[in-house]
């Protein structure tokens, strides 16, 4: 590679003319301390290199070698858009959780890294016969460049999954551990679950995904296949990217020196809605649970349709649920063995917790 000209000391070329020039080379945009952030280089400004090293002889040793790398980044493959999206990313779904951006906000930021990477669809009117036919965005990019550009996106989706999954997940268990503690007891040993923020993740996902469908058609590409880059992203070891499966890795992460296993039998269950589950097995036996009882009373006064249960028992080594066994229940609202009821107790039946050793335990479930 050889460098041709640096800045402003252009070989063969008339400074003044250079230093006028308000030609845009390329942009950059990244979010950083709460806003969005872009860089203009101008190609006044920049280094003018010549890629004439990069080229591959079809002849060469390993010219099969880089095509078949080539290939693989493209067809609905993963490819991951950078090392600061890890970063930026999760910084734009903690300030979205905390209230700092709106939705349509993450949807323009979204959008954004995707128009800098690629350059804006141009506007085209050719063969338009009316005005509206001559708003259809058009694009001269190759097939690979297609193809490339539908790898890119799925990186993207992913980076922004991830974050995404784990400020949902972080959110219910800073409520879980609030709740918890203010009524006196330890959080050591405790799981909380909302499908609050179940379906708060999801409706942001399907915003992800409806946003990326708008840009392929943008860009006339294919779209991205999101069931493939749950399957097969990167973050597998760390839970993945869905609620269910962070939730379980955060769980582990947070019980494992105790002893305590616990997972999902279904990751991909739904939870019912206004479904809250707790299960604590590090209570002392002794501190009196009324605080609960009156937490969630005060809430089923704005509620009248809640269902409210709550089991204790003293050094058990039982695995299953405690409220699966209607003889545990210390309190519980007027309920029927109903529709609600019975997705409230299938869902809790996919808890798959256990515990390794006897132990004072308490549960409660909230629903409605």
């Amino acid at each position: 590679m050889s460098v041709t000209s640096v800045g402003n000391n252009v070989v063969g070329t008339d400074y003044q003319q250079y230093q006028k020039s308000d030609e845009v080379l390329f942009k950059t945009y990244s979010y950083q301390e709460g806003k969005e952030q872009e860089k203009v280089y101008y190609k006044k400004d920049c280094v003018e290199l010549s890629l004439e090293s990069y080229m591959i002889p079809a002849t060469a040793d390993n010219y099969e070698e880089v095509r078949s790398i080539l290939k693989t980044q493209s067809g609905g493959k993963i490819i991951s858009p950078g090392n600061r999206f890890f970063s930026e990313t999760y910084e734009i779904m903690r300030d979205y959780y905390d209230k700092k951006i709106t939705c349509d906000e993450v949807k323009n930021i979204f959008k954004e890294y995707v128009y800098h990477a690629f350059g804006r669809p141009e506007e085209t009117q050719d063969n338009a016969e009316t005005a509206d036919e001559a708003k259809v965005v058009g694009t001269s990019m190759s097939t690979y460049e297609k193809q490339r550009f539908t790898g890119w996106l799925s990186g993207l989706y992913e980076y922004f999954s991830r974050a995404n999954t784990r400020n949902a997940c972080t959110k219910n268990m800073q409520e879980g551990k609030a709740l918890i503690e203010e009524n006196g007891i330890n959080w050591n040993g405790t799981y909380y679950y909302n499908s609050d923020w179940y379906y708060a993740c999801e409706e942001m996902q399907k915003m992800f995904q409806e946003t990326a469908n708008e840009l392929t058609d943008e860009y006339g590409a294919e779209q991205v296949d999101f069931t493939y880059v749950e399957q097969h992203t990167r973050f597998t070891l760390d839970g993945g990217i869905t609620f269910n499966g962070v939730w379980d890795s955060m769980e582990w992460q947070i019980n494992r020196d105790r002893a305590i296993g616990g997972s999902f039998h279904d990751v991909n269950m739904a939870p019912p809605e206004d479904f809250v589950y707790c299960s604590n097995a590090t209570w002392d036996g002794e501190n009196n649970l009324d605080s609960i009882k009156e937490y969630f009373e005060n809430e089923r006064k704005e509620s009248p349709f809640m269902m409210f249960l709550l089991a204790a028992t003293k050094n058990t080594d039982a695995k299953d649920s405690l409220l699966l066994n209607q003889e545990n229940y210390l309190d519980s609202s007027e309920w029927e063995e109903n529709a609600t009821y019975q997705s409230t107790i299938s869902f809790l039946k996919n808890f798959n917790i256990a515990w390794n050793f006897r132990s004072n335990r308490f549960e409660f479930l909230k629903e409605g």
